[in-house]
Formats: structure tokens, C-alpha cells, sequence
């Protein structure tokens, strides 16, 4: 079974609703910074109340028990082989992991533990992918240059969104234009690949700055390019307004265009640490 089916059957297997679909805790956006809505004590009664009645189908309740069984097995709680049924040595694993993620001791099966497991399940899965080295031609710095790298964030990177850009600027035409592949780390990845145009504001022997770009959803972001050292700063300030941006928070950002095989390191230990607290290793 892949993970994208277990989380299917954790979250939706409630009658076939979309209730606990992860895409409702949190949205994917091209602006690696935007702030997601977490889940309301509301949906989370609500959940329960699904859960209570999904509780009445057998089949169904063998599906999700099934599931959660095969996760805390994953996890290193001894499960197996895997029966559907909330046995008692089931409940036992779901109370010790309960207790290691601080969660209520039931040892049943509700909302939050379906949301902890998936979660966790989540970071398990998650993809570290090698980014592309940095590169910068800036030989011919009064007519052209080109960059390539990763962004991260000057306070550190997640993994929640990676981007990589090649960055290209022509001095006759006063323009950088920036093509970016991003990787969105959601139930399924997702590779998307934009195009960001940056009028210069000014370019002289030392730096390049660009106008404010505001092509990207809830966001506004400045280009500057400094020549020695070469540092290539990316300035993002989130807007919270009507419509799909009322629940941004607004913040201001800086990334910097790093060689990707900082930001692998970096992300692979982050992982490495984040699973050693997920998984139960005997003493």
C-alpha cells in the first residue's frame, strides 16, 4: 500500500468525506512562506461525530482500523500482521503513541491521532531532493548575467516548499527574468514551474535592484543582486486581503539563492532528527 492510499483511507474513508482532507489544514502556494489555516476545534467535533457514526459500518471500520494499524507498524509499534480489528494489543500501540506525541492516552482512534499519524506519516514520506549548485556568470556584469541556485530563507529553510530559479538579466532591455521550479511537499508533490519578470529600478556597477513584482498571489517581491560578493537576495512581503488571501498573514521574508547541496544538507538532517522523534526504537 502506498502512502498516498493510507492517508486516503485514514482521512476520507469517514462515509467518503472530504472532512479530514489534509488540503483543508493546510494550502499549497507558490509563495514558500504563506501561512496556512489550522484545523478548528468545530471541525475537529465534527470529525469525531463522522468518526462515531463510520464506527456503525464494519467494513468501513475495518478499513480505517486497518490503516492506522499499518501506520503505527511504520512507526515501530509492533503491529502486524494487520487484522482491522481494535484488538487490545492495537490499543496498547495507539497509548504508547499517544504518549510519545503528547496526545490524550485513549487508546482509541480519534481525530487528532488520525491527524498526528498522518502527519507524521508525512514527514516519514517526505521528499529531499537534490537542488542544483550555484552558479553565476557574472563576467560581462554591463550588459548580462546570469545566476542559478535555491532559495532559502535567511532564518533557515523547510522543506514545505523548495525552489530553484535561473535567474537571467539583460541591462539593454532593463529586465531580470527569473524561471523557477518549485517543489510542493503536499500529500502529493507537486512540480510547478513559473515565470517571474522583474523591471530593473536600478542597475549600476555594483548592484542590481529590481521594481516590486507583483505577479505572485498575496505576495510582493524585490530582486537584488550584488556584484562582489555576489549575493542574490530575494525580498517577499505577504498581504493579507479579500478572497484567497484573507488568511495570510502579513510578514516580510528575505531568501537568498544558496547552492543546492547547502539546502540538501540542511533538509536532511532536519528529516533525519524529525524521525528519530517519530520512530519508537526499543531500549
Amino acid at each position: 500500500m502506498t502512502r498516498f492510499f493510507l492517508t486516503s483511507v485514514l482521512l476520507c474513508a469517514l462515509t467518503g468525506s472530504q472532512l479530514l482532507d489534509p488540503a483543508r489544514w493546510a494550502m499549497a502556494s507558490d509563495t514558500p512562506i504563506a501561512n496556512a489555516p489550522q484545523p478548528s476545534s468545530a471541525l475537529s467535533e465534527k470529525a469525531d461525530k463522522e468518526l462515531a457514526t463510520l464506527r456503525q459500518n464494519p467494513q468501513e471500520f475495518r478499513t480505517l482500523v486497518t490503516g492506522v494499524q499499518i501506520f503505527l507498524g511504520r512507526f515501530g509499534y509492533g503491529i502486524g500482521p494487520y487484522t482491522g480489528q481494535l484488538d487490545q494489543a492495537t490499543k496498547d500501540a495507539l497509548k504508547a503513541y499517544q504518549k510519545k506525541t503528547g496526545l490524550a492516552e485513549t487508546g482509541d482512534i480519534n481525530f487528532q491521532t488520525l491527524k498526528r499519524l498522518t502527519e507524521d506519516d508525512s514527514v516519514l514520506s517526505r521528499i529531499v531532493p537534490f537542488l542544483p549548485v550555484q552558479e553565476a556568470r557574472i563576467e560581462e556584469w554591463d550588459k548580462w548575467i546570469e545566476l542559478q541556485g535555491s532559495w532559502m530563507l535567511k532564518e533557515g529553510n523547510t522543506d514545505d516548499v523548495l525552489q530553484t530559479s535561473r535567474i537571467s538579466c539583460m541591462r539593454e532591455f532593463q529586465r531580470c527574468i527569473d524561471s523557477t521550479a518549485s517543489l510542493v511537499n503536499a500529500s502529493v508533490p507537486q512540480l510547478k514551474v513559473h515565470t517571474h519578470v522583474y523591471d530593473i529600478k536600478e542597475w549600476d556597477d555594483d548592484k542590481i535592484v529590481s521594481f516590486p513584482y507583483d505577479g505572485e498571489d498575496c505576495a510582493l517581491s524585490i530582486l537584488r543582486i550584488s556584484k562582489k560578493p555576489t549575493v542574490i537576495t530575494r525580498f517577499v512581503t505577504l498581504q493579507g486581503k479579500p478572497g484567497i488571501c484573507a488568511k495570510v498573514k502579513a510578514t516580510d521574508q528575505q531568501y537568498l539563492l544558496k547552492d543546492g547541496q547547502e539546502i540538501y544538507q540542511s533538509l536532511k538532517m532536519q528529516k533525519a532528527s524529525a524521525i528519530q522523534q517519530i520512530l519508537q526504537v526499543a531500549q
